[in-house]
């Protein structure tokens, strides 16, 4: 098991600060919502009983990302719950691409990734990169709770497209917005991995061991030519293999042609 950890140099993992506003409270009274409550406890009887080995695999995937996640959300006062949609959306995985060209940890679409930051071109899709993309899932998340004001419709608004819950609410009851089944499933799991992944021994996983976790230091390293990863991983006394999986942006085995910053493990160089 591998779990990214900073390096003395590194500007892009904040993973010294403290996690502010994470009391792991803000959707926890939605699961006593009476259509969200049976929803939850089948979500829990879903991982627990018919899928717990994919449970573990992506529970063991959150392990080198959820702390800075969760640290990220901190500074943005996203609620704790929100740093485990990746699990739902893409089982931690950087790398994973989804319907409609949706890709990286938070599966992003092509034009909401821009918007927020993103760059994607031939040489970068930086929605696989995860601190960045982090950065931009996290300012969707707020904006989207400045539009809505409830994380459940926030939520709802993520998994289904902010302009299609704009007509729900448009259209609501004055009594209250309710959701369609299929989103308040979608939030029932989502508050049922959390529950789970922060307490796995309640439900028969097992703790994480951190002295079984093995962790990478790195560097960064600035470039500005399109150079070649193997002269890089040459100069830094590494792989072409270990720089990928460090940098799961990159298109291809080189850097692109404008100032662009990779994260080489932190190797002696020769």
């Amino acid at each position: 098991m591998i779990k990214i950890v900073i390096s003395a140099t590194s500007l892009l993992f904040l993973l010294g600060l403290p996690v502010a506003a994470m009391s792991g409270g803000a959707l926890q009274e939605i699961k006593e919502q009476e259509q969200i409550r049976s929803m939850y406890d089948r979500a829990v009887a879903l991982f627990t009983r018919k899928i717990p080995e994919e449970f573990e695999y992506r529970r063991n995937n959150s392990v080198g990302y959820i702390d800075f996640i969760k640290t990220i959300f901190g500074e943005k006062g996203i609620p704790h719950e929100m740093a485990y949609l990746p699990f739902i959306e893409s089982g931690f995985s950087p790398v994973a691409v989804g319907p409609g060209d949706a890709a990286g940890l938070w599966q992003f679409m092509k034009g909401t990734a821009e918007k927020y930051g993103l760059r994607i071109d031939a040489y970068v899709d930086e929605r696989k990169d995860p601190v960045k993309s982090t950065y931009a899932a996290a300012e969707y998340l707020r904006d989207l709770y400045s539009m809505f004001g409830k994380w459940d419709v926030v939520l709802a608004a993520y998994n289904a497209g902010d302009g299609k819950i704009r007509r729900l609410v448009a259209k609501a009851d004055p009594a209250g917005l309710r959701l369609p089944n299929v989103i308040n499933k979608y939030i029932a799991r989502l508050l049922a991995v959390f529950t789970m992944a922060e307490e796995p021994e309640k439900y028969g996983f097992t703790a994480v061991d951190d002295d079984q976790i093995e962790t990478i230091s790195y560097v960064e390293v600035k470039t500005s030519v399109r150079t070649g990863l193997a002269k890089i991983a040459t100069q830094y006394n590494t792989t072409v293999s270990a720089i990928r999986d460090l940098n799961p942006a990159l298109i291809g085995n080189q850097t692109p042609p404008y100032h662009y910053v990779i994260l080489v493990p932190a190797n002696e160089s020769k």
